[in-house]
């Protein structure tokens, strides 16, 4: 990270240790094949091919050597706007405001925290995502901008903080202040929601211990295809060492199943992720509910549960997110 010439320019590199990693592992790959290619005693075949998955590692050696000595940056950032790897450049007037939020909790109960970078014109930035970014960013041009912390060799707060500092003007929310993201104008609201969702607290509430603090449910279901889990930060020296995830409960999973079905809209469809927060200084949950995404560190669901997604809950055509659709083609 650094600043240089008469424009403040900040530059965050990755963290070397995933690369470090990356090439010992490439490393130890290459080598153990060339066993059987300087092996005069074994079959041709066997040594034309131990000699591709050398060439193969061998790239990746190179790969990580050219990550490790010729990094780029993972963000850079100027008084004009920035640019986060695999996405086209940012202006700042471009941008709305940045929403921090909570995502999972890490071990020992610490949360992690990312930025939602939310745009004046999201759509015509997901027509340059799809020009411009790279392939990861093209397979989801529909998700929003996050910034997190992987990627990152400081807090994504501390890294805000220097966006504001090249911009006075950005809108930062907190993240106590973070609205919870807007769902689809159809989404109903009914009573039955009101219930499934007060019965959802209660049963998690049920399950925690009695000195916690923050608690997390987060999941996914689509399909047949379901995911979550419970995280918790307990207060003082309760904290386990380290923290784990705690499953949900059989009937934390049956209302989840439950409100799925009582947000389902002919029209947008109903939730494919989300994620339930308590405070335990607060009596109101904060949910966050996604029609169109699901967590990035989960597998993309097989194409069978996303057919059944779409034949047990339909929505219109143009709200079946792209990743979705390219999936069930």
């Amino acid at each position: 990270m650094h600043a240089s010439g008469r424009e403040s320019i900040t530059e965050y590199y990755p963290p070397r240790t995933g690369a470090i990693a990356a090439l010992v592992f490439f490393l130890v790959m290459t080598v153990l094949p060339g066993f059987v290619v300087f092996n005069a005693d074994e079959h041709p075949v066997m040594r034309f091919v131990a000699g591709i998955l050398m060439a193969v590692f061998g790239f990746g050696v190179y790969a990580m050597l050219d990550e490790l000595f010729r990094p780029q940056p993972t963000l850079l950032l100027t008084d004009q706007g920035f640019t986060y790897r695999g996405f086209p450049h940012v202006a700042w007037s471009e941008v709305d405001r940045v929403r921090l939020r909570i995502g999972r909790l890490r071990k020992g109960g610490r949360a992690e925290v990312f930025a939602e970078v939310v745009l004046h014109d999201p759509g015509e930035f997901r027509h340059r995502v799809e020009a411009l970014g790279d392939a990861t960013a093209r397979r989801h041009p529909d998700r929003p901008l996050y910034i997190v912390a992987e990627r990152l060799p400081v807090s994504v707060p501390a890294v805000v903080e220097v966006m504001r500092d090249h911009c006075p003007a950005l809108v930062v929310r907190p993240v106590e202040d973070a609205p919870v993201p807007a769902e689809p104008p159809g989404a109903p609201r009914s009573a039955d929601r009101d219930m499934v969702e007060s019965a959802l607290v209660g049963a998690l509430t049920d399950e925690l211990p009695a000195d916690w603090t923050l608690a997390v449910l987060w999941f996914s279901l689509v399909g047949d295809d379901g995911h979550a889990g419970l995280q918790l930060e307990l207060s003082g020296a309760a904290a386990p060492e380290p923290a784990e995830e705690l499953p949900p409960s059989e009937e934390v999973l049956m209302l989840l199943n439950r409100l799925k079905e009582v947000c389902h809209d002919p029209m947008t469809g109903t939730w494919l992720s989300g994620q339930v927060l308590l405070r335990a200084g607060s009596t109101k949950a904060q949910f966050t509910l996604s029609f169109k995404d699901i967590p990035d560190w989960l597998p993309v669901p097989e194409p069978d549960d996303c057919r059944r997604e779409l034949a047990t809950y339909p929505r219109a055509g143009d709200e079946i997110p792209t990743w979705l659709r390219q999936r069930i083609s």
